[in-house]
């Protein structure tokens, strides 16, 4: 068990005002049974496997590969460095010029948490570019997460980023909430629900404070 101070939570709550990705299911909730009526309460949820603070499988943009059921939850939990950065863009002269700790997984705080508010989409977030990608699986990150809805640029036509991530094993955390985070290291626990064949699902994640 890892000793620490705090847990903070780094999921978005699931409501009917989050903001969702174009063409994304938005999330709802209503009522099957109520206590009034049935002794009980229980809900219908429509959601999607983005929905919100969420990872993402290889199968979401590789065809034939794993499925979030079959992510193997050891890549799911460790130290992690949060970055901070006002730059537009996260590519890999931003990323040389960081020193990174010795640690495989990396979050990124950037300017998108001033949206995670707003119900609408807004198309020009801060994303992490296909070199900056390379640089990172490079130094052997197998954790990548950003604090928007797709760690890509958007619009993009061929996914390089998504596809060279995920085809390189590394695990692609999007739409966390780092805005009470305070730049470190930290012990993260990211974990998925165990959809079979599922192309990502929405995550509980969390940092512990060390």
């Amino acid at each position: 068990m890892v000793n620490h101070k705090r847990i903070i939570d780094i999921s978005l709550p699931l409501k009917e005002e989050i903001v969702c990705y174009p063409g994304d299911v938005s999330f709802s909730s209503e009522f099957i049974c109520t206590i009034k009526r049935s002794g009980c309460t229980m809900r219908k949820l429509t959601i999607g496997t983005h929905t919100g603070t969420h990872i993402d499988a290889p199968s979401h943009f590789l065809e034939g590969r794993e499925g979030v059921d079959e992510l193997p939850l050891e890549g799911c939990m460790g130290m992690v460095q949060v970055v901070e950065t006002k730059k537009d863009v996260i590519d890999r002269e931003f990323l040389e010029a960081l020193e990174l700790a010795k640690v495989c997984k990396i979050l990124f705080k950037t300017n998108n948490s001033l949206l995670l508010n707003k119900m609408e989409f807004h198309k020009d977030y801060v994303y992490l570019t296909l070199d900056g990608a390379k640089f990172l699986a490079k130094v052997g990150m197998d954790v990548v997460g950003i604090d928007y809805l797709s760690i890509e640029r958007f619009g993009t036509p061929d996914f390089s980023v998504h596809k060279f991530l995920l085809g390189k094993g590394i695990y692609i955390l999007e739409g966390i909430d780092l805005r009470k985070v305070v730049p470190g290291i930290y012990f993260l626990i990211v974990l998925p629900l165990r959809i079979k064949g599922g192309d990502g699902s929405p995550v509980r994640a969390i940092l512990l404070e060390v």
